[in-house]
């Protein structure tokens, strides 16, 4: 099995988030799906604008879904 990271940007000022989206990166193990996440969560944080990020509140969700990657390449 191998691992997907999900991510979302969100707003804790409106309570939404956008749709989420995967980089095109798989991951070996549950923890470093984890370490990545964090990762780019905090740089998808540090690209944007702090003014922008401190008038809505944003944030970034993440999670890290488990894929049978054998299965797609049958």
């Amino acid at each position: 099995m191998k691992f997907v990271l999900i991510i979302q940007l969100c707003s804790a000022l409106s309570g939404t988030c956008e749709k989420p989206y995967s980089p095109a990166i798989i991951f070996d193990t549950f923890y470093n799906c984890g370490i990545g996440g964090y990762s780019i969560a905090g740089s998808k944080i540090k690209e944007m604008k702090q003014e922008l990020v401190n008038k809505n509140k944003l944030y970034v969700k993440f999670g890290c879904i488990e894929k049978n990657v054998e299965e797609e390449d049958a």
